[in-house]
């Protein structure tokens, strides 16, 4: 009984593990915006052509492949003189956090005067290189401040009351992130939205020294991380292309993060839908997206509750993550059929619910995995982990893009137009249009969770009892 105790004893305080979350929050509220409103900005607001600006997404996608992963494997291979004293990771997540709310920023700066027709390979430019500084500086500072998780909080009971803060702290964010920009913003005034951008990276900025204390590491952790890099010096150094086959040969690690890629794809798609929502096939003001985005959170934070008792008693990060996709599958259907601000809101509402459960398990279950990676490897290596896993957040937006595209092009969706009226003016066939955004809105999504849903049911198999063996292994190895 005293054993069971001492593993339960935790090292971080109740608001440690707030200002921990608030990196989530910090990270919602701009990432938020981004999926709203980028694509929606450059096709509609700036006139690109659809196809050029999902290219500018595919190709920052081929750099994000590099990139994530690449930053990930360099965080565990360099030290740095400042370690001793301000750990291994906060100052990268110093370093990289606000030179990142600047780079979003940037990305609605695009000249307006520039045409675009005539001007459309500058504008196409500036979004490509905008987005590629935007992508480095996240994954520099967000993988830095994620790969913490398995370190800081080390029993099963310390990381779930862990993740049900920061799953809160992560819908604060996304609330505020969808409530409040849209606020700044006016369709077919494009000067708006750097506005929005600037009232971004203000909030940012106090949001920021908010999740400081959370990010620092304690010098427990300080300790630990001079030990692994003891450890390390004596282990064989893997090259980077050796490190990434043994994370992409790793059956557990790709199921978890193919399904995580499913449903964020599938959000990613739901809500950068949702000004084509509600502009063109509910043809409301714009402004009311905030209110629609905040029943989707009302809905996660009613359900926080609930996913958090029946994840305790079910004791089953598998079974619970398989659950919470399910809801999500099933919430996506009827919002292929909305056709009035009403249906929207109750939707969006019952799809919260489903996201609830899949931000709730995805830091435990991914805590599990790196568990059981540390064990076979005899190493925490989590930021190189963290990095694929961040290279597949930002892939669910380019795939929304190359989605967005393809729908439009095939749809008869023109770029440039900001209304109604304005769709059925200028396009050849706008009931095909309208169709097209309810597709990629609901059914793309639907589709995309269930895939996901059966190849984590298939190949991921960390059940609870490997779990509990992996945590004492890991004791036993000092890990």
């Amino acid at each position: 009984m005293t054993e069971r105790k001492e593993k339960e004893i935790r090292e971080n305080s109740i608001p440690i593990m707030i200002s921990y979350g608030a990196y989530q929050t910090f990270s919602q509220w701009i990432t938020g915006a981004f999926g709203l409103f980028v694509f929606f900005f450059y096709e509609a607001e700036i006139g690109l052509n659809a196809g050029i600006a999902a290219a500018a997404l595919i190709i920052y996608s081929i750099w994000n492949a590099v990139n994530d992963p690449l930053i990930g494997y360099i965080m565990e291979r360099i030290n740095m003189p400042w370690e001793k004293r301000w750990g291994k990771r906060f100052p990268w997540v110093f370093l990289g956090a606000i030179p990142w709310l600047f780079s979003y920023l940037a990305i609605f700066l695009v000249p307006l005067e520039w045409d675009p027709v005539s001007d459309q390979w500058l504008i196409f430019g500036w979004f490509l290189l905008t987005l590629i500084l935007y992508d480095t500086l996240f994954t520099l500072w967000n993988v830095n401040a994620t790969a913490q998780y398995p370190d800081k909080f080390k029993g099963i009971s310390e990381r779930r009351l862990a993740t049900g803060i920061g799953t809160l702290m992560g819908m604060i964010g996304i609330a505020v992130g969808s409530i409040i920009p849209p606020m700044f913003t006016a369709a077919g005034f494009p000067e708006t939205y750097r506005t929005m951008a600037w009232v971004g990276v203000g909030i940012g900025l106090i949001l920021f020294f908010f999740m400081i204390p959370g990010t620092r590491e304690n010098p427990k952790m300080r300790a630990r991380y001079q030990e692994y890099r003891e450890v390390a010096k004596e282990a064989d150094r893997e090259h980077f292309f050796k490190a990434a086959w043994k994370a992409i040969s790793n059956r557990r690690f790709m199921a978890k993060v193919i399904y995580f890629f499913g449903y964020q794809a599938a959000v990613a798609l739901l809500s950068a839908s949702g000004p084509y929502m509600i502009i063109y096939v509910i043809q409301g003001d714009a402004g009311t997206l905030g209110i629609l985005m905040a029943l989707m959170l009302v809905g996660a934070l009613v359900s926080m509750p609930i996913w958090t008792i029946i994840g305790q008693k079910v004791n089953n990060n598998k079974k619970m993550s398989l659950v919470a996709g399910i809801v999500m599958f099933l919430t996506f259907l009827p919002m292929f059929f909305v056709n009035g601000f009403l249906f929207f809101m109750i939707g969006l509402f019952l799809f919260g619910i489903g996201l609830g459960g899949q931000w709730f398990m995805d830091p435990p279950t991914m805590g599990d995995v790196l568990d059981d990676i540390a064990i076979r490897s005899g190493k925490r290596e989590a930021a190189i982990y963290y990095g694929y896993q961040a290279f597949f957040v930002r892939l669910s937006g380019s795939f929304q893009a190359l989605i967005f595209a393809l729908v439009h092009i095939l749809t008869g969706f023109p770029s440039g137009v900001t209304s109604y009226t304005e769709l059925v003016a200028q396009s050849a066939t706008p009931e095909l249009a309208l169709i097209g955004i309810r597709a990629h809105a609901a059914l793309i999504p639907a589709i995309i969770v269930l895939v996901t849903i059966f190849i984590f049911w298939k190949w991921y198999d960390l059940t609870p009892e490997k779990v509990a063996l992996n945590k004492e292994k890991l004791k036993e190895l000092g890990l």
